[in-house]
């Protein structure tokens, strides 16, 4: 699988440099919310990254259009009220809720399920540590709440992580290792710096795995269902930390105690992609606009960050899949192996009686053995080749100004 996928990286990048077909220039709409007190730092870094796309911001109420930036109004296309309303998603093909400060209403979570389900979408959305700041542990509740509700294997834990190794000068400063399973390799490959990635302050990722519980899917890849897949990750340098407990006030670790051994170090998962065919989704412990420094920070304490243009990659790559430009596809091959056994089998032949002749003849034995099930079905996870201009931003490298 890894050799499929080093094949098929060169003609991604090849395909992300062409210019898009003129079949598939309509405007993919974007959705930005804002209307779970977000702040908006960041999102006209995110906004020029896909000039094609038409921008949309979601806000609670006219009064919030006060609080945001004239650089963001500026940049979109549209600015709609009420929250994520199903008349505000109608028309959206991607959806970025980024570290909400206010849980979704039933009524909302039930809009961003119904829209997951009438099409090709995708959604991003990125939570949040348990340290005190936040004064509580809301955006990852709001997170496990969407991704409850498209039925999605991903979860983020009520606790924090600090990497001693990758940071930008405090632990929990972590700079995040842009390491992706195939078929998303093409997010990394020629990222400036390597692949670093601010998270500054974020929570730990994990996943239902297919025995039904938590699993840490880097420790425990036999664990993951096969359609998730780490993007981002911290070094085998880092531990699990829980700032806000029950009995303080705060949720419990549901897997990645910082008192059990077995789950509290590294390296833990802070961003993963969940593909069902139609809808792709994207989870991440750390917010991509707002928060207390975005994912789209080029630099920090010092640290050369690749933000905006994995960012941009990102994106991107959500766009290209809800145009139908991006598909992950399963195939299952059934193998068939030729196996030839050769068997001794021995003849007695009475000549006389009283001479034995021992003829020890050799017969060949082909079998044919169709594996099945298991490691006996190979899987090849296949990219398809046809993701265009909408990842021109894997060669554009953005700036803030």
């Amino acid at each position: 699988m890894a050799r499929l996928a080093a094949l098929l990286l060169p003609a991604l990048l090849l395909v992300a440099l062409s210019p898009l077909p003129s079949s598939a220039q309509a405007p993919i709409v974007v959705a930005i919310d804002l209307s779970h007190g977000q702040a908006d730092e960041g999102v006209e870094v995110i906004i020029a990254s896909c000039a094609t796309c038409y921008w949309v911001l979601i806000l609670s109420d006219e009064a919030q259009l006060e609080l945001v930036r004239s650089e963001v109004v500026q940049a979109v296309d549209e600015i709609r009220f009420g929250g994520l309303t199903p008349e505000n998603l109608s028309d959206v093909s991607v959806l970025l809720i980024g570290q909400p400060a206010a849980l979704l209403s039933a009524e909302e979570v039930e809009a961003v399920r119904q829209w997951a389900a009438s099409g090709r979408k995708a959604v991003w959305v990125a939570g949040d540590s348990d340290y005190p700041a936040q004064g509580s542990e809301i955006a990852q509740q709001a997170v496990n709440q969407v991704l409850e509700a498209l039925g999605s294997s991903i979860r983020i834990d009520y606790v924090s992580v600090e990497d001693y190794t990758s940071n930008a000068q405090r632990s929990y400063r972590v700079v995040g290792l842009v390491d992706p399973e195939p078929p998303f390799t093409f997010l990394a490959e020629g990222l400036a710096n390597g692949g670093k990635v601010l998270f500054h302050g974020p929570g730990a990722l994990y996943v239902i795995g297919t025995n039904g519980q938590p699993v840490n899917p880097i420790k425990q890849p036999e664990l993951k269902p096969d359609n998730v897949y780490v993007i981002v990750r911290t070094t085998e340098d880092s531990k699990s930390v829980e700032h806000q407990t029950f009995e303080t006030g705060g949720l419990s670790a549901v897997y990645y105690d910082p008192l059990n051994d077995e789950v509290n170090s590294g390296p833990f998962p802070l961003m993963m992609i969940e593909y069902t065919g139609r809808l792709m989704i994207i989870a991440s412990s750390e917010t991509m606009y707002g928060g207390y420094e975005p994912m789209t920070a080029p630099e920090y304490y010092g640290v050369a960050l690749d933000g905006p243009e994995f960012v941009g990659r990102v994106v991107n790559t959500m766009a290209a899949h809800a145009a139908g430009l991006f598909i992950v596809t399963v195939v299952e091959r059934e193998v068939v192996r030729t196996e030839t056994v050769t068997t001794t089998v021995t003849t007695t032949q009475v000549e006389t009686e009283t001479v034995t002749d021992t003829v020890t003849t050799e017969v060949t034995f082909t079998t044919t053995v169709t594996q099945a099930g298991g490691a006996g079905v190979t899987t090849f996870i296949v990219a398809g080749i046809i993701i265009a201009a909408a990842i021109i931003a894997a060669a554009i490298i953005l700036r803030r100004s």
